[in-house]
C-alpha cells in the first residue's frame, strides 16, 4: 500500500478508536479518562488525516519554495529548453518558477506529470551553459517522466505532520521517494538528450558551487523536500551512507564514464 494510503488509513483507524471509546464511555455513565482518552484519539486522527491530505501535498510545498513565473522574454533560454525538451519526453510543460536565490539547484514537483511545478534558481542559471541546463533541466523531467512525482507525492503526504516534530523525516522520504530516484532520473536525462557530458559538467559545477541551499526554505518544507531536489540538501544525507545512494559528485563521475 502507498505511504500516503497507510496514513490516510491510520487516520480512519485511530480516529474511530477514539470514537468508539467516547460512545462506550458515555454510555457507562460518562467515564471521564476513557472519554479523555476518545477525544485525544479523534483529535489524532484528524491531525494524521490534515498530514496527509494538506501538510505535505506538493501543491503546498511548490507554493512555499516559492518563485516568480518564469517570463518568456528575461527567461527565454529556460522556458525554450523546457518546451523543447517536454517535447522529445512527451509530457505537458510543467508550470515554470524563477527562484530569485544564488543556490545552484533545482526542484520539480506535482501530483502528477501534468500539474508539475519546475523551480530553478537564478544561482543554477547563472551558473550552467545552455548545454549543461538542458541536461539539468532534462533530469527534472525525467522525474515526471519515470512517474516519481507519484512517489514522492506519497512519501511528503505521510510525513506532513511528522516533520514538524523530526528531522529524520527527510530521510524517511528519501527511503519512501527512493534513494535511487536521481540517479535513474541522471540515465534518463542522458537518454532524451543524447549527449551525456552536458548532465555531468552541470553537476560537477553544482559540486563546486558556494551553496546549494535555498535561504528562504523555512524547516518543515526542507525537511520534506531535501531529498527531491537535484542536488539533495543535507538534511536527506545518508548516515551512514549506503552503497547506491550516490551523491552528486559520484553521479556525475558514472556519468563520465558514459
Amino acid at each position: 500500500m502507498a505511504p500516503s494510503r497507510v496514513a490516510g488509513a491510520l487516520a480512519v483507524a485511530v480516529a474511530a478508536v477514539g470514537a468508539v471509546l467516547v460512545v462506550v464511555a458515555v454510555g457507562l455513565g460518562g467515564a471521564a479518562v476513557m472519554v479523555a482518552v476518545g477525544a485525544v484519539l479523534v483529535v489524532a486522527g484528524v491531525a494524521v488525516g490534515l498530514s496527509s491530505r494538506v501538510l505535505g501535498s506538493p501543491a503546498r510545498l511548490a507554493a512555499r519554495i516559492g518563485g516568480r513565473p518564469a517570463d518568456a522574454v528575461a527567461d527565454a533560454g529556460l522556458v525554450s529548453t523546457v518546451d523543447g525538451l517536454c517535447a522529445v519526453l512527451g509530457l505537458r510543460a510543467p508550470a515554470l518558477r524563477v527562484l530569485e536565490d544564488p543556490a545552484a539547484n533545482a526542484i520539480v514537483l506535482g501530483a502528477r506529470a501534468s500539474d508539475a511545478v519546475l523551480v530553478v534558481t537564478t544561482g543554477l542559471l547563472g551558473l550552467l551553459d545552455p548545454i549543461e541546463l538542458e541536461g539539468l533541466v532534462a533530469h527534472e523531467l525525467a522525474h515526471a517522466r519515470r512517474g516519481d512525482l507519484e512517489r514522492a507525492r506519497a512519501a511528503t503526504q505521510a510525513l506532513g505532520l511528522v516533520a514538524h516534530a523530526s528531522g529524520r523525516a527527510a530521510r524517511w522520504v528519501r527511503t519512501l521517494a527512493g534513494p535511487e530516484r536521481e540517479s535513474y532520473a541522471d540515465l534518463r536525462a542522458v537518454s532524451a538528450t543524447r549527449y551525456p557530458p552536458g548532465l555531468a559538467s552541470a553537476l560537477h559545477k553544482i559540486v563546486q558551487a558556494p551553496t546549494t541551499r535555498p535561504a528562504g526554505l523555512d524547516t518543515v518544507t526542507a525537511r520534506l523536500t531535501a531529498a527531491l531536489w537535484c542536488a539533495p540538501l543535507e538534511e536527506a544525507a545518508e548516515r551512514p551512507s549506503r552503497p547506491g545512494v550516490l551523491d552528486v559528485g559520484e553521479r556525475a563521475s558514472a556519468l563520465d564514464e558514459l
